[in-house]
């Protein structure tokens, strides 16, 4: 136990100092071309989501002064609400930018949503398609078993109408930065997470963030490998 604990403090200062940028030793780009989000060629069906509503609410000095992390109680949520709490964590603007924070222009995180209690949305597994605003639909599964055995924290499954969870993908931004993608996937994911508080907040919703699960578990959960995709963190939301 003791050389496995010793083992585990180490990771974190080994991938700091070996992902450090020097000078004169910056890593050189290729120019490879990638795809800038993830589609499903043949989803089990695609679900369009409401307009996002762009006026109204709290307002941002409220939102960031309310309080956060509330545990939902619940219930079932509104696609509309569901529709908004997308677009603000992994959506685009107006000027063709993701609505999350990146430290480059090209976004290495995806977005799911496993679906348990939704108003017109059936149970299961679904990846949010930034560019059009929709849901593919993945999975059928009734997902509730596969999230309790696969989050941990205690978290009241029971309780939660959906999740967000957000995914990385290192291969589509490591051109020019190798390794050090993996620091900029964790800067996104919790930006991204951040905007969907943000909006839980601004819909009276109950949301938490939630880092603590069995990560291949939940990567069977979400159809992907694991590797070259892995989930990051995630958002459970209720009422």
């Amino acid at each position: 136990m003791p050389s496995n604990s010793k083992k585990d403090k180490s990771i974190g200062s080994s991938f700091q100092a070996q992902t450090k940028y020097r000078r004169g030793s910056l890593p050189s780009k290729t120019g490879k071309p990638v795809a800038s989000y993830k589609v499903y060629a043949n989803p089990l069906e695609v679900d369009a989501l409401p307009v996002p509503a762009l006026k109204g609410g709290k307002g941002l000095w409220k939102t960031l002064a309310s309080g956060r992390a509330s545990i939902p109680e619940g219930g079932r949520l509104k696609q509309r609400d569901i529709s908004q709490i997308l677009w603000a964590t992994a959506g685009f603007t107006y000027g063709g930018q993701r609505t999350h924070a990146s430290a480059i222009p090209l976004a290495g995180v995806e977005t799911y949503l496993v679906v348990q209690q939704v108003e017109g949305i059936f149970a299961g597994v679904y990846h949010y398609n930034p560019r059009e605003h929709c849901l593919e639909y993945i999975s059928r599964d009734d997902p509730h078993k596969a999230l309790q055995a696969a989050l941990l924290d205690n978290a009241d499954i029971d309780a939660c109408a959906a999740v967000i969870a957000y995914t990385g993908l290192p291969s589509r931004i490591d051109d020019g930065i190798k390794s050090r993608a993996y620091r900029y996937l964790y800067l996104e994911a919790g930006a991204a997470a951040q905007c969907a508080m943000m909006a839980t907040i601004d819909l009276d919703l109950s949301a938490s963030v939630r880092a603590e699960f069995y990560d291949d578990e939940f990567s069977r959960l979400l159809q992907i490998d694991g590797v070259s995709e892995f989930p990051l963190c995630v958002v459970t939301l209720g009422t």
